[in-house]
């Protein structure tokens, strides 16, 4: 199988190249390059230049920025196939406006951006899609700031289950248990923008509420309502 015939499935996950005729699909893949990136390893740095369009086909990847301390803020976290990141930089700017790291072995279709182009040009349906899931990252960041202004780490840490949670089918009735390696004290308090120790006294706080269980596998989710209530500062 060539490189073109193995982006194809991935591309097809992405929800705004759905309903793209098949042959134009096609040269779409042959302008994508695959990327493994290790587990630790810099997907790029905030600065450099945006060359590409990205695509998640497996792992996960931090956006993050660093402030003058030293301190870590982590901005958004793609996890899910299909997930495609980058927009507004490679769109605009032209530079990365944050840093990415790979936090597990990260599989990537990197697609150039004169492709791109050339694609919403041709079908002004695929740039709509492009600019709606722009606004959402926007939003993501709006809600982010909001969250660190007003609501306390337990707060936070309640939201951030509560929408894990709800991706992993919660809302289904399933049994939710969220694994503690992909949780660690140390990555939840550069996502929620505190301290490891804050982080281990919310991770308690939830407990005592009745929100959640905890032992060194798992988070399970004991009552979504509790933990949404919390989220929610009620």
């Amino acid at each position: 199988m060539n490189t073109a015939d193995a982006m194809l499935p991935l591309l097809k996950t992405v929800p705004y190249f759905a309903g793209l005729d098949p042959e134009v699909l096609k040269s779409l893949a042959l302008r994508c390059r695959p990327n493994v990136v290790p587990a630790g390893r810099h997907v790029f740095m905030e600065g450099d230049t945006c060359l590409h369009l990205y695509v998640l086909e497996s792992g996960r990847v931090k956006f993050y920025r660093v402030n003058p301390e030293g301190r870590e803020q982590v901005l958004k976290v793609f996890e899910r196939p299909g997930d495609t990141f980058c927009i507004a930089s490679a769109f605009s700017t032209g530079r990365h406006i944050v840093s990415a790291r790979a936090a597990a072995e990260t599989r990537l279709c990197l697609l150039e951006m004169d492709a791109v182009n050339r694609l919403v040009r041709e079908h002004p349906s695929v740039g709509r899609e492009l600019v709606t899931t722009a606004g959402e990252h926007m939003a993501h960041l709006v809600g982010l700031a909001d969250d660190l202004a007003l609501k306390t780490a337990t707060g936070r840490l309640a939201k951030y289950l509560h929408e894990l949670a709800m991706a992993e089918g919660a809302a289904k009735d399933k049994e939710i248990r969220l694994s503690r390696d992909r949780l660690a004290e140390e990555e939840l308090a550069s996502i929620l923008g505190t301290v490891r120790v804050h982080v281990s006294r919310s991770l308690t706080n939830l407990a005592r509420a009745g929100a959640i269980d905890i032992d060194r596998e798992f988070i399970q989710i004991r009552d979504l309502a509790v933990l949404r209530r919390i989220a929610e500062g009620k």
